[in-house]
Parts: structure tokens; C-alpha cells; sequence
């Protein structure tokens, strides 16, 4: 029994740890990606099959906290390629926009 309160203890913690995250902060993300990789590992060599109910219901909500910071950091990554692209666009691709963008006539284009 012992051993299975501890365990209930660590899985509480991962998800506690997890669901800190404010959203926002990438500094605070890497954190607790870092924590939370070392307390998997300690957690990797437990069967799924040997949990108890209230153990996978914690399980359960540490997949769902898990997988919202890896969804917003995949979308934040999505927005910095995208930026990063147009950085690299030519100069003159670059003037187009903005020339768009402000409702300009005249588009200059490098031949």
C-alpha cells in the first residue's frame, strides 16, 4: 500500500507541475518540460497495467496538461517559422506587403 500511496504522491506532483504552466511563458515551458522529463523517467518503468483507478485518473489528467503545453508550443512554433520565412523573403517582396498593406498603387519590383 505503501508504495502505491507514493506513487499516487509522484503522479500528483507531475500533474501539479505540469498544470503550472501560465501558457504564455516559453522560459517557463522549457522548465518544466526539463522537471517533468526527469519524474517520467522515475515514473517509465511502471506498468499501465498495474495502476490503480485513482492513479490513472491522475494519469489521465497529466496526458491532457501534457498535451496542451505541447499543443501551444507547436503553434508558437508554427508563428516563429512563419515569421522567420518572411524575414527571408527578398527585399522586394518585402516592400510589396507594405506597399499593400498601406493601400499603395504602386508595387516596386526588382527585375
Amino acid at each position: 500500500m505503501n508504495k502505491n500511496k507514493e506513487l499516487l504522491e509522484k503522479l500528483q506532483q507531475l500533474n501539479s507541475l505540469l498544470g503550472s504552466w501560465d501558457g504564455q511563458d516559453l522560459d517557463q515551458a522549457e522548465h518544466i518540460l526539463k522537471d517533468s522529463r526527469a519524474m517520467i523517467t522515475v515514473l517509465d518503468t511502471i506498468s499501465l497495467k498495474q495502476l490503480t483507478s485513482s492513479e490513472k485518473e491522475v494519469v489521465d489528467l497529466i496526458v491532457a496538461q501534457y498535451g496542451k503545453l505541447v499543443h501551444v508550443l507547436s503553434d508558437k512554433k508554427g508563428q516563429l517559422a512563419k515569421k522567420i520565412a518572411q524575414l527571408n523573403k527578398p527585399n522586394s517582396t518585402i516592400r510589396t506587403y507594405l506597399q499593400q498593406e498601406q493601400g499603395a498603387s504602386l508595387i516596386d519590383v526588382d527585375f
